[in-house]
C-alpha cells in the first residue's frame, strides 16, 4: 500500500507503470509539473472516471438526539442544526480540495448510479437548504458570506425546535439528553489533508458563535474509527462509501440486517427489539416506511420504479439528518507514458469497466 506521493514519484521515475492516486490539487500539480504543463505528457499519460462512491458525513442518531428518542422530531431537529451548518460549506470546501475533480451532491447516494436524483428531476433539493418552517434558506442572489449567516440562523432554528434554550442568538442551555458540546472525528493524517476537513472547520467556528462547541479530532492512525462508530461512542464522523452497481439500499439503511460478522453489537438497540446490523448500525435508523420502500424497491425488475422508490427512500434518510452528502469525486489512473505502450491500453475505461478489464492486451514499450 503505497501513498499518493510514492505512487507518483514510482510512475514519474519509470518504477511503476500504473498507479492510482487520489487525483486531488497536489496530485494534478505533480503530474502537470512532469510533463511540462499537461495531464497526458511524456512522462504520464492520465485517465479519469468518477469513483464508484461518494463522500459523507455521518451523524450517529445513538449519540445525537434528546431525550434518548433518536427518531423523535426533536432529534431530527437536532441533526438538521448541524447539518445545515455542514451543508453550507460544501462547494468552499470541496472547490479547494478538488478543485474542477469532484462536485458536491445533494442526496447519500454515488451519482454514478441511475438512481441517484439529478437537478433536472422532479422534488429534487439542495440538501439541507429550508429552514425549520420548510421555507428555502438561501436565496439565488446571496453572496456566500450571506449564505453563510444565513444558515446558521436556521441552526438556530432547528436547535431551539429540539427543545435548546436560545438567548439573544446564543444556545445556554441544552434539552435532557442532548448537550453544548459534540465531537466529530476525521481521519485527515493529523495534517487536515482531507476533503472535508475544511468543511467541518468552518462549521466548527461558526457553531461556536452561537455556543455550541463542535470539536474537531484530526485522527492520524484512523483504525480505530469504524470501532468507535460501531459501540456508539463517536458522535459524528467523515468517511466515504464505496458504492455497487446496483443501488441496492438494504445493507446500508434497512432498520434490521443480519450483523453477519457474529458481532452482536454493543448494548441495546435504542428503539428496543433486535440490534440494527449490517452498516445501519453506525446510523441506527428505524424507520417502518423506508424498511417498506427499500423491500419494494429490491424487489422490482422496473427501473424507473424503482428509482421513484429509491428517491423516496433518500427522501427520508435526509429527513433522518444522518448523513450529509459531501461530493461525488474522480478516481485517476496514470500510466507511465515511457514504459506502457498506450495503443494497447482499452480506450474505454468507464467507473464500471476499469483499464484492467482488459489486462491482457497491454504491452510494455
Amino acid at each position: 500500500c503505497l501513498s499518493d506521493d510514492d505512487k507518483l514519484n514510482g510512475v514519474i521515475t519509470g518504477t511503476i507503470d500504473i498507479a492510482d492516486p487520489s487525483f486531488s490539487n497536489d496530485t494534478v500539480d505533480a503530474i502537470t509539473k512532469a510533463n511540462g504543463g499537461e495531464l497526458d505528457g511524456d512522462k504520464i499519460t492520465t485517465d479519469t472516471v468518477d469513483n464508484l462512491g461518494y463522500g459523507y458525513l455521518g451523524i450517529s442518531s445513538a449519540c445525537v438526539n434528546v431525550g434518548g428518542e433518536p427518531g423523535s422530531e426533536a432529534s431530527k431537529d437536532l441533526r438538521k442544526a448541524f447539518a445545515t451548518v455542514f451543508a453550507v460549506y460544501r462547494n468552499v470546501a470541496i472547490e479547494s480540495y478538488y478543485g474542477e475533480r469532484a462536485s458536491v451532491i445533494n442526496y447519500p447516494i454515488s451519482n454514478t448510479s441511475w438512481a441517484a436524483p439529478q437537478p433536472t428531476d422532479d422534488g429534487y433539493k439542495v440538501a439541507f437548504s429550508v429552514d425549520v418552517n420548510g421555507n428555502d434558506i438561501y436565496t439565488s442572489d446571496m453572496t456566500a458570506e450571506q449564505r453563510y449567516d444565513a444558515a446558521l440562523q436556521a441552526a438556530l432554528g432547528y436547535f431551539e425546535a429540539a427543545g435548546y434554550t436560545v438567548e439573544d442568538g446564543k444556545l445556554t442551555a441544552a434539552p435532557a439528553g442532548a448537550k453544548l458540546e459534540y465531537e466529530v472525528q476525521i481521519p485527515a493524517d493529523g495534517s487536515g489533508d482531507h476533503p472535508s476537513f475544511m468543511m467541518i472547520s468552518e462549521a466548527s467556528k461558526a457553531l461556536a458563535t452561537i455556543g455550541m462547541n463542535l470539536i474537531v479530532t484530526d485522527l492520524s492512525d484512523s483504525s480505530g474509527l469504524w470501532d468507535g462508530i460501531d459501540a456508539r461512542q463517536v458522535d459524528m464522523w467523515c468517511a466515504a462509501w464505496s458504492a455497487t452497481i446496483d443501488p441496492d439500499m438494504y445493507q446500508i439503511y434497512y432498520s434490521d440486517v443480519a450483523d453477519h460478522n457474529g458481532d452482536p453489537g454493543v448494548g441495546k438497540n435504542p428503539y428496543g427489539g433486535p440490534l440494527q446490523g449490517g452498516s445501519n448500525k453506525m446510523y441506527c435508523i428505524a424507520d417502518a416506511k423506508l424498511d417498506d420502500l427499500i423491500m419494494d424497491a429490491r424487489e422490482s425488475l422496473d427501473q424507473s420504479y424503482r428509482k421513484t422508490m429509491y428517491k423516496a427512500c433518500l427522501d427520508i434518510v435526509v429527513d433522518w439528518a444522518v448523513e450529509v452528502p459531501v461530493y461525488q469525486r474522480q478516481n485517476a489512473i496514470i500510466f507511465s507514458t515511457e514504459r506502457v505502450n498506450m495503443s494497447t491500453v482499452t480506450p474505454d475505461i468507464t467507473t464500471f469497466y476499469k483499464w484492467h478489464s482488459e489486462i491482457e492486451k497491454v504491452e510494455l514499450n
